[in-house]
């Protein structure tokens, strides 16, 4: 960064000596006596006091990621001499909840309170960086920033993370981020693997604050901007996190992690490895490449390896989830690091729940991921229109899902899933006609369907705010949610209402004037619940393949117990492939099954629409009419 840059985001200063120097002075008033020897990383739960659901957090059904940044973090601090440690925060909530005895004796905000207190004053930390990924997170960002400021007013707060980074370099975000993060001293931005280290040491004075990179320091009314980048390259991308602060034997005790854990013995430890950053996708509603920048960066083949025989060997992990969001990236890679796995041994099962792209499933790259332990991975579709595929900048056309497809049904091990969306702006029914008739001819294992969630510092965002589609009062961070699982909106939505979405009377959903309308916003839950009966549920009727059976009542079973325990077409097909593969159903699934609908008459409803009875489940005699089921 040129100084005339520089001087231009801090535009008090006459030179970019005074900047320099003021900046000193900020960092002598913030860390007395210039000296940091222990650093205090804190996790916020994903959830407030709010927004958690405690029938959902009692039945384990809360993710509980690592803290995977912060254990970067604490490694590149530990090559310097610097003690850190790690507070998860959302594993000790996670905790407290399931050992609780009931709603009434467990206390969100106390809990973590009372966690946070003690570390703190057991810890003496010389400063505290909180880190924040997702947007949902905001509010408990904030409370626990603020908790922080309260009980040691003098002592240096940072944060940073995807989300604080994404909001403070967007003109649509910032003025609602920052107001609420008065407590904060010290923002980092962007990967902070590298960046971090070395501010501690200049802050020890080991260092010229000349280099002082992607961090702004607040200075009275305002902040003391240095954007360079300093993005980890090379070796510095191989670096292992602290493991050993991240608690990798709690994490499925207390919640779940990625989409695939159903498919694993329970009691297996789970936990979250890194081996690429970035995607090559521009996808316009991905905000990815806001955090990562442009490209793709991989680890060392090695450096992974060595990662994942250390979590077998050390803490006895038996599956990872990748983060990456672009794992199949660089095929030569790819396949290197797969061929590796099987050759060394690993020893590890693993899913992509972050999503693939299609167009590197090519046969010998799916057969390279099964052969290394491969459970299940997430085709990234998102639409089956070709007009909605451009506009989004996705890249894949149809026929490159089909052939996508195609070769993921030869490997039946693994459990293949495709993320959908619907509500693109000027979208149309008949658009989302298409997207359901190309989920019926891939013929994969399970949809994830979603609506659009607009992120703010996206292209669709600004396009659409442009278009009016979206308020520009600025951003609720509590409105916005995940694609998928307990903390999208859907689930959000069904834990206030106490309903399952596909009680919804959804047959009609496309018994429109036209279909070249574009649907208003209260449609989509319509569209939601009939996409996810006709993708998802019917197709088990013609489901033959053993192997596909087996997975498919496992998947239903984790629906029934732990994901919607109330959702009656789960029990419904769960009782099916029971006796597909059994000749016999529970007793016990088909009584709860009755108790269902026998307290709601939606369910009823749904299941008169469909010609489904519990009957069936009795006497295996399936009657249902498949020109209705089919819609």
């Amino acid at each position: 960064m040129s100084c005339d840059d520089l001087l231009t985001q801090n535009p008090s200063f006459a030179s970019k000596e005074d900047l320099y120097q003021s900046a000193e002075n900020q960092l002598d008033r913030l860390f007395n006596g210039r000296s940091v020897k222990k650093v205090l990383f804190v996790m916020p739960p994903d959830s407030d006091s709010e927004s958690f659901h405690y029938p959902t957090g009692k039945l384990g059904r809360y993710t509980n990621f690592p803290p995977y940044g912060p254990g970067l973090l604490a490694t590149h601090l530990r090559a310097i001499g610097i003690e850190v440690d790690i507070i998860n925060l959302n594993n000790l909530i996670l905790r407290a909840c399931r050992l609780s005895e009931s709603a009434e004796t467990f206390d969100f905000d106390s809990t973590w309170k009372k966690d946070l207190t003690g570390r703190l004053n057991e810890f003496k930390p010389d400063i505290v960086g909180v880190t924040s990924v997702f947007s949902m997170t905001h509010p408990s960002l904030v409370k626990v920033c603020k908790e922080i400021k309260l009980l040691h007013p003098s002592l240096p707060l940072a944060a940073g993370g995807f989300h604080v980074t994404n909001s403070l370099t967007s003109p649509e975000a910032k003025d609602s981020f920052l107001p609420d993060m008065d407590a904060v001293d010290l923002f980092f931005l962007y990967e902070c693997d590298v960046v971090f280290s070395e501010f501690i040491s200049i802050v020890n004075k080991k260092e010229s604050s000349n280099s002082l990179a992607q961090v702004q320091i607040r200075s009275g009314d305002g902040f003391l901007c240095f954007h360079d980048k300093n993005t980890p390259e090379g070796d510095e991308l191989d670096a292992v996190p602290a493991h050993d602060l991240m608690e990798p034997m709690e994490l499925t005790r207390w919640g779940s992690l990625g989409g695939f854990y159903c498919f694993k013995e329970p009691g297996t430890r789970i936990t979250s490895v890194q081996a690429v950053r970035g995607c090559r996708a521009e996808c316009t509603f991905c905000n990815v490449r806001n955090f990562n920048g442009v490209g793709v960066r991989r680890r060392s083949t090695q450096s992974v390896i060595d990662e994942l025989i250390m979590l077998r060997q050390e803490y006895d992990v038996g599956h990872v989830v990748w983060l990456d969001d672009d794992i199949l990236y660089d095929r030569r890679k790819a396949l290197e690091l797969f061929n590796e796995m099987v050759r060394q041994d690993v020893g590890i099962t693993w899913d992509a729940s972050n999503g693939v792209i299609a167009a590197s499933c090519t046969e010998e790259m799916i057969a390279a991921a099964a052969a290394s332990g491969c459970l299940g991975l997430i085709l990234g579709i998102e639409s089956g229109n070709q007009d909605i595929l451009r506009q989004i900048k996705k890249p894949g056309t149809v026929e490159t899902f089909l052939a996508a497809a195609e070769v993921l049904r030869k490997f039946e091990q693994i459990h293949a899933r495709a993320f959908l969306m619907i509500g693109f702006p000027n979208e149309t029914y008949r658009q989302i006609l298409d997207t359901i008739d190309l989920g019926s001819k891939m013929h994969l294992d399970w949809h994830n369907i979603s609506p659009l969630q607009p992120l703010p510092n996206t292209p669709i965002y600004k396009s659409m705010l442009i278009e009016g589609k979206i308020k520009k009062e600025g951003v609720d961070f509590s409105e916005l949610g995940l694609n998928s699982g307990p903390q999208s909106k859907a689930c959000k939505k069904a834990e206030r209402t106490s309903t399952d979405l596909l009680e919804k009377d959804f047959k009609d959903a496309f018994n429109v004037p036209d279909l070249d309308m574009v649907p208003q916003e209260e449609s989509f839950d319509d569209i939601w619940a009939y996409m996810q009966y006709h993708l998802n549920f019917y197709p088990l009727f013609s489901e033959e393949r053993p192997v596909k059976l087996k997975q498919q009542l496992r998947y239903l079973e984790n629906i029934t117990g732990l994901i919607a325990p109330e959702n009656a077409f789960a029990m419904y097909f769960a009782g099916y492939l029971q006796h597909k593969l059994y000749g016999q159903v529970s007793e016990s699934l088909i009584q709860t099954l009755e108790e269902r609908l026998n307290l709601s008459a939606y369910w009823l409803d749904r299941f008169q629409d469909f010609n489904l009875s519990p009957k069936h489940l009795k006497t295996g005699v399936f009657e249902f009419d498949l020109n209705l089921n089919e819609g």
